[in-house]
């Protein structure tokens, strides 16, 4: 049978909130959920939504795709934590013109897990679960990377948020990318952007044909200068939030993700 995978995310400590900050919180992630949903609608099978309580659900076509949309996710509520689980698996259950939350299959049971052991775990905050041997890798190589996220100001978020929209990273047609631009909004910079009549996106090919024992893919020439002129500051500048944001070696880490996943093509599930 054909696998999927299911993205669960929930946020840490969400009864903490005073009401209306849950509220806006709930109100902005809404929004955020809409946008990206559109941006990956090639590759989402049930959209993501909210379900039971705080948490938030859907369906995908594959690990990657759900990987790739946490990602923006996290980007987009950054400083807000979360625990998130993905899973891959068969969807045995389909409701047709009903929402993922009422689907099932082990597909479902298994991103229940991840998300259920992310939640239990003092280090880890997103757990893969497939019931093949790359977990491990996938899950240290994910851990790593929030790690090192988790250590960005707010203006290197931004960074790396603009930086996916100019150079996005993609496996094929899992994004539409002529919609990124609707990203733009959730940036927040001294100067307003507005530059959507003339981006070109430059998709980043998780698909090395050189250097293939190492990635180098994350980072971009002429990126420090072509982000300083669009906000009106020194390449000096720039380079240095997007070396000490760990900017390239996030999106390397990135593309080591979508590559171990590719691994578990063929695996018996």
């Amino acid at each position: 049978m054909k696998n999927y995978s299911a993205l669960m995310i929930d946020l840490k400590n969400s009864r903490s909130y005073a009401i209306q900050e849950r509220n806006d919180i709930q109100n902005s992630i809404i929004e955020n959920i809409k946008i990206l949903n559109k941006i990956f609608k090639n590759s989402i099978e049930k959209e993501v939504e909210f379900s039971a309580g705080d948490e938030i659900q859907g369906l995908f076509i594959s690990p990657q795709s759900a990987y790739l949309y946490y990602r923006i996710f996290s980007m987009l509520i950054f400083p807000i934590e979360i625990h998130c689980g993905i899973g891959l698996g068969t969807w045995d259950i389909k409701i047709d013109n009903a929402s993922s939350t009422v689907q099932d299959g082990t597909v479902y049971h298994n991103a229940r897990k991840a998300i259920d052991e992310a939640k239990k775990s003092l280090e880890y905050s997103v757990l893969f679960y497939s019931k093949t041997k790359y977990d491990m890798i996938v899950n240290s190589l994910i851990n790593s990377n929030n790690l090192l996220s988790g250590k960005q100001s707010k203006y290197q978020n931004n960074l790396m948020l603009l930086t996916e929209i100019l150079y996005p990273i993609s496996n094929g047609n899992i994004i539409v990318y002529k919609d990124l631009k609707e990203l733009l909004k959730f940036l927040q910079f001294e100067k307003k952007l507005d530059f959507t009549s003339n981006i070109n996106y430059t998709p980043t090919s998780t698909q090395l044909e050189k250097e293939n024992f190492y990635i180098t893919e994350g980072k971009k020439r002429g990126l420090s200068t072509q982000i300083s002129k669009l906000l009106g500051v020194s390449r000096q500048s720039v380079e240095k939030a997007v070396k000490t944001g760990n900017i390239y070696e996030l999106r390397n880490l990135t593309i080591a993700i979508l590559k171990a996943m590719d691994s578990i093509e063929g695996e018996k599930l």
